[in-house]
């Protein structure tokens, strides 16, 4: 009986869809079949794969199982986890194929070399696994039932500088669309002019007629307000030959715009009608801002007329214990917890990001620094690639995917790329080898242009280093003499990495350029913020923002570690210090240095000095310890059980940097934070005695029975008044009963070799995080936190059925 009900489902929606014209997509998310290594055959639809895996989408192949130091794929570069090769099949079914309608299988993105069938036919391969690509399946699908095969390859160790995860770990939809539609990101609306009573909207629609004959085409754009309303309409008509594509152009007027700010990110939206023969057969939405990005050398950027310092970190898109796994719910609380810390901008570093996270910048007043790739070269397509070959077909599909965001504030097509060096081109006149110190001017070039044929709209970058002319490095005589990269008098923008202190000394020669630092490091607390002219600089973004696999500085680290945010996306100390220079919301925070020496690292040319730090209140008598307190307060006031150590001004410290030596008594260590004399802002540190119990602390109250959402809960190891301890090392094991499963378990130890996806951790410093996923029906979820020796804990939410 439920399958009949789900049957005739399927049928109406089928039949509404071709009534409508309206779009009908499926998230194909759920039940794959999975094996790793080479599958012959597998490609058939009579394969038998009863012995693979059952997975559910998004899928981080890569980040099962434990850790692997010598083998294939254990690399640094990859945190020490393995690269495979895999298959993944699914069946789905079609009730119906009406005439007049096309069928779209889109991939957010399969990380590596994906080849798709579709009922045996070969559909294509996608070289690159950040971006998106999408096969009209329409011709190899039948009514009845129907084979998906996919085959990755990951095996390719040089194809990124950091943890790429592998298999399908984003998104896959089915679309049901019509045969007169809009294109594949077809739309772009842009507001030209912008004036205090009105601004001006500029669309363009790009219809794609698949249709044998000629048609006469009319495309229908509404203006639509924040809260839905039909501001303005315009409506045009255009007759399409068979098989081709027509750009229809639009304008507009809005009045009393209500202007995309970081405050308040009122968000428009463009509704599209695509009609023929007096019946609709496309309708299709696109969200957009009315904001004006202006930037110059002397007040950096301004965002509608009002001068913004970008306060940014740079991301790489893995979610901890998640992996690559492309999930909205770790993204959205990942950036929450960038925005608290006083971030406005994001850097994309350095590839093409998920779209539901530029959607949440959108919608939450966060920039965008949006970056194509890494170096110019072929390592996103594989060994032995050329990059001359894919990089503008896939910049362009980009471009068009991204361009409607108002949260995009310029586009960067590389980063440290080593085209900014001399380099040996054979002469074959004179048969000799020359020194050519413009070939990453003339590739340049070539890019920039590709982006303004896209997009006129935004400025354009890349992120440089080395920085300065002809590729010169720290340790080459006459460094500090140098003269900028050739590179960064063409670009719109100087992104520079790590070699702010030059600014100054450029502007005085070249006025012109227009400076970012894309990234700046942080240090022992991110005070190089204070190392060159906010005023006229557009701002920056600290690496990184999160610690993330990969890119580690060798066993036992799995990743980078001079985050401002472990693992479990929790700040530590140094993302506390950058909160005190980024936030404006009064806080105070206590550090106390680790009693081990400041280490140093040279790194990518850059010398990094890193200092151990505690946010717990620990020690043994007699010590003497340095107590740190991040702070935005004008004074600060430090206290020890109940007795003043003294109160200090912030201006008094340089750099904001505030350090007090205090003798160690266990208790209670209080930091109080005043403005104008008025306290705004405290925060304590108890000392912890004996270990008793676990307490488990879920962020949510319920889950949506959607398959997708998460449901993040922190366990902690506390004494009998409720302070975490520190010190203790327990192992923690999770239960799970109801509609849920353990999605990953962390515990922000970024040199651990436990696994994470397991259902059970070490707790680190007292604390560890478990990661539920929902089910797909709705009930009771009920998780228990258990540890030898302690009093367990529990908590209950209920996953409720989506909303339809």
């Amino acid at each position: 009986m439920k399958r009949l009900c789900l049957l005739l489902l399927g049928l109406l929606l089928a039949v509404s869809a071709v009534r409508g014209g309206e779009r009908r997509s499926e998230l194909l998310n759920f039940d794959w079949r999975f094996r790793l290594g080479e599958q012959p055959g597998a490609d058939r639809p009579g394969y038998d794969d009863s012995a693979w895996e059952t997975v559910q989408l998004p899928h981080d192949a890569s980040i099962y199982g434990p850790f692997v130091r010598d083998t294939l794929g254990g690399d640094r570069t990859n945190g020490f986890r393995p690269r495979h090769a895999g298959w993944y099949r699914k069946h789905l079914t079609i009730v119906r194929k009406p005439a007049g309608r096309r069928f779209l299988l889109e991939f957010e993105g399969v990380y590596r070399a994906a080849e798709v069938w579709v009922n045996g036919v070969r559909m294509g391969r996608q070289l690159n696994g950040y971006l998106d690509f999408e096969y009209d399946v329409t011709d190899a699908l039948h009514e009845g039932d129907n084979l998906v095969a996919v085959r990755y390859d990951n095996r390719y160790k040089g194809s990124s500088r950091w943890y790429t995860g592998e298999g399908i770990n984003r998104n896959v939809w089915l679309h049901e669309v019509s045969d007169l539609r809009v294109d594949r990101y077809g739309t772009f609306v842009s507001t030209p002019r912008i004036l205090p009573d009105s601004a001006r909207v500029a669309i363009e629609t790009t219809v794609r007629n698949d249709r044998p004959d000629s048609v006469v085409c009319t495309v229908v754009s509404e203006v639509l307000s924040p809260s839905g309303g039909i501001l303005a309409v315009r409506r045009s008509v255009v007759p399409m030959a068979g098989g081709g594509r027509f750009t229809f152009r639009q304008q507009t007027w809005v009045r009393d715009p209500q202007l995309w700010e970081l405050e308040t990110p009122r968000l428009y939206a463009v509704r599209t009608r695509v009609e023929a023969d007096g019946r609709q057969t496309d309708l299709y939405e696109t969200p957009f801002g009315i904001r004006d990005v202006e930037m110059t050398p002397e007040a950096g950027l301004k965002l509608n007329g009002r001068k913004v310092f970008v306060k940014g970190v740079c991301l790489h898109h893995d979610l901890g214990a998640l992996g690559a796994t492309a999930f909205e719910d770790g993204f959205a609380r990942r950036l929450e917890r960038l925005k608290q810390m006083g971030c406005n901008a994001i850097r994309l570093s350095h590839n093409v990001f998920p779209k539901c996270v530029l959607e949440w910048c959108d919608r939450n007043g966060m920039l965008v620094y949006d970056e194509m790739y890494d170096k110019w070269s072929g390592q996103f397509y594989g060994e032995g690639a050329d990059f001359e070959r894919y990089w503008r077909r896939d910049m362009g599909l980009w471009l068009q995917r991204d361009r409607n965001h108002p949260s995009v504030f310029i586009w960067s097509v590389g980063n440290e790329v080593q085209q900014t060096r001399n380099s040996k081109v054979r002469n074959f006149a004179t048969g000799r080898d020359e020194i050519d110190s413009t070939r990453g001017v003339r590739l340049w070039t070539q890019m920039y242009d590709h982006v303004r044929y896209y997009d006129p709209t935004r400025m354009v970058t890349t992120a440089l280093f080395p920085t300065r002319y002809n590729g010169i490095r720290a340790e080459d005589a006459g460094f500090d003499a140098s003269e900028p990269a050739q590179l960064s008098f063409y670009m719109d923008v100087m992104s520079v990495n790590y070699r702010e202190r030059f600014f100054a000394r450029d502007r005085e020669k070249y006025p012109q350029l227009i400076y970012i630092v894309s990234e700046i490091a942080t240090g022992e607390g991110g005070y190089s913020y204070f190392g060159y002219d906010h005023a006229s600089a557009v701002g920056q973004f600290y690496w990184g923002g999160t610690e993330y696999i990969g890119e580690s500085f060798g066993w036992p680290s799995k990743g980078w570690i001079n985050g401002a945010a472990d693992l479990c996306d929790n700040l530590k100390p140094v993302g506390w210090s950058i909160r005190s220079l980024y936030s404006d919301e009064p806080m105070v925070r206590i550090a106390v240095h680790d009693k081990t020496a400041a280490t140093e690292r040279v790194w990518n040319d850059l010398k990094m000095r890193s200092k151990p730090m505690h946010l717990f209140w620990k020690g043994e008598p007699g010590d003497t310890l340095d107590v740190q307190t991040f702070s935005n307060c004008e004074e600060v006031e430090l206290r020890l059980n109940g007795r003043t150590l003294g109160r200090r001004r912030m201006a008094d410290c340089p750099k904001q940097r505030m350090i007090w030596r205090v003798a160690y008594r266990p208790g209670e260590l209080t930091a109080v934070g005043y403005d104008g004399g008025r306290k705004v802002a405290e925060q304590r540190l108890c000392s912890a005695s004996k270990p008793v119990r676990l307490v488990l602390r879920p962020e949510r109250t319920q889950l949506c029975a959607d398959g997708m959402s998460l449901l993040y809960a922190n366990v902690e190891v506390q004494d009998a008044a409720g302070t975490v301890v520190p010190t203790s090392d327990f192992e923690v094991r999770f239960e799970v009963e109801g509609p849920a499963t353990i999605a990953g378990v962390c515990n922000g130890d970024i040199t651990s070799d436990e696994l994470w996806q397991a259902d059970r951790r070490h707790v680190y410093e007292g604390r560890a995080l478990v990661i539920l996923r929902a089910g797909r029906e709705a009930g009771t979820i009920r998780v228990t936190a258990r540890a030898r020796g302690l009093k367990p804990d529990r908590f209950v939410v209920e996953s409720r059925p989506p909303a339809l």
